[in-house]
């Protein structure tokens, strides 16, 4: 089968400008991720190791700056999209600089004991605070930059150096322990407090988006915060929809990133760097998938792309319950990380066609929330199941359970493009409804519209109803 000729080329400019976005992107995962891979070495040094509280806090020292988005999104939100994308860009690099310079000069817990516990903390807190504005504002910028198809192959490159961050961070560290194990973990850091002070130079040369622009202008004067939050519209369903397409990648994340390279160490004996080396292994071929993902989406319908990577997961979970019960080695585990986070992580390459689906006046207020709620909900959820659960059969149950809300949230968003009064139209039987037929006659009126919603409303919930019981009636004739 052969496809048209796709235009692949950018203005100069728009290059220029992409590449700072996501230069800046992966300078800030680099930051964020280092104390992640490092958990286990920084939380010997600035945790008390002995006291019974270790293990909570040890998970803390993991979750802490993922926990408190949703605090960020409420201070990002407001500055993303009444002041703009430009100035989250540059703060939170800055933020991510201050931080990374601080934390290897922090005395270990043997010197200033619980002091020193709470100013690592409050730092991996500064860090959450600030990634917490980081991704989206990149995602968001690049969306209302770059034109279709090319939009679709450089948000995934979003997705990319936001592992590339990771594995650069994973792989330095590593390095840095092979070569001293006592302080090499503080040569990262500073590595990384000197790229993000560079990369927040190079932000200031951005310039606000063209769609961004336009909005400012149609706007009499700059909203006050109250007045920003009280006028988002809580009832669109997209919202849901999203939250429930974020619950997966969110499991994927610490599940391969945090539960795994924990159960490597803590029960299979292996050392801190050689688990490092390869987890970052795992994520060079995860932004490898997310690069080719990228490129699939110059050519098929990123949504369907999406879509099969979820069915695909909820077709090989069950064959790693079965294959990988009670044969749990590190190739096993490893083969699982790459699955697990090659399908599952993130929303690429769909992420353009989400986020033009909202508003622009609200856009990334709408969508750091949703990112920041779902990823810290989950994060949590996540860690207390790991931690209680002991059988890989039913950790698998709870991946299979996560990736099947993610696909309903899929199949029940309505992306861009994605017209209600189309797809009603579509409708034989809606068509004739006397009710859209009145909604025509009085087209002027403004509760038109509103008529429209919520015929498809209603019309969706009773379509996916349906398919949810045949899913289920067919998984237990399976079973």
């Amino acid at each position: 089968m052969s496809y048209p000729p796709i235009k692949v080329s950018m203005p100069f400019e728009t290059k220029k400008i992409v590449s700072i976005v996501l230069i800046g992107n992966f300078l800030d995962f680099f930051d964020l991720m280092l104390a992640v891979h490092l958990t286990l070495v920084l939380s010997k040094i600035f945790l008390p190791v002995e006291s019974a509280l270790a293990p909570l806090l040890m998970t803390f020292t993991f979750c802490s700056s993922f926990c408190i988005r949703p605090l960020a999104a409420l201070f990002w939100g407001y500055i993303g999209d009444n002041i703009g994308r430009v100035p989250v860009l540059i703060a939170t690099t800055f933020l991510m600089s201050i931080s990374c310079i601080i934390i290897p000069n922090i005395p270990p817990y043997a010197e200033w004991g619980m002091l020193s516990a709470v100013l690592f903390l409050t730092l991996r807190l500064v860090q959450g605070f600030a990634s917490g504005g980081e991704c989206i504002a990149a995602d968001v910028f690049i969306t209302e930059t770059v034109p279709k198809p090319m939009v679709y192959f450089c948000s995934a490159l979003v997705e990319a150096t936001c592992s590339l961050g990771g594995l650069v961070a994973c792989g330095i560290g590593a390095l840095c322990l092979y070569l001293s194990p006592e302080d090499g973990w503080k040569i990262p850091f500073y590595i990384g407090s000197g790229v993000a002070v560079l990369g927040t130079i190079a932000r200031k040369t951005l310039k606000e988006t063209p769609e961004f622009l336009r909005e400012l202008q149609k706007r009499k004067k700059r909203k006050k915060m109250i007045e920003h939050y009280t006028s988002l519209n809580l009832n669109n369903r997209n919202i849901f929809a999203l939250f429930a397409m974020y619950f997966f990648p969110a499991v994927a994340f610490y599940f391969s990133l945090a539960y795994i390279p924990s159960l490597l160490v803590n029960e299979y004996g292996m050392s801190p760097n050689v688990v490092m080396t390869q987890t970052t292994c795992v994520l060079f071929i995860v932004m490898c998938s997310e690069i080719f993902y990228g490129l699939l989406g110059l050519k098929i319908d990123p949504f369907k792309i999406l879509k099969f990577k979820l069915i695909a997961l909820l077709c090989i979970l069950p064959i790693l319950a079965i294959g990988f019960n009670g044969i749990r080695n590190y190739w096993a585990l490893t083969f699982i990380q790459v699955i697990v986070n090659c399908l599952g992580q993130g929303l690429t390459p769909a992420t353009p066609k989400i986020n033009k689906s909202f508003p622009v006046s609200a856009r990334y207020t709408y969508l750091l929330f949703i990112w920041a709620f779902s990823h810290s909900l989950m994060y949590l959820l996540t860690a207390y199941v790991c931690e209680q659960i002991t059988s890989f059969s039913l950790l698998c149950l709870v991946l299979f359970v996560a990736v099947l809300i993610s696909l309903i949230g899929a199949n029940i968003f309505v992306s861009e493009g994605k017209s209600l009064e189309t797809t009603l139209n579509s409708d034989k039987k809606i068509k004739e409804s006397p009710i859209l037929q009145e909604t025509k006659a009085c087209a002027q009126d403004s509760s038109a519209t509103d008529i429209i919603e919520e015929l498809y409303k209603i019309k969706l919930i009773k379509k996916w109803i349906k398919k949810i019981f045949i899913f289920l009636a067919y998984f237990k004739i399976s079973v």
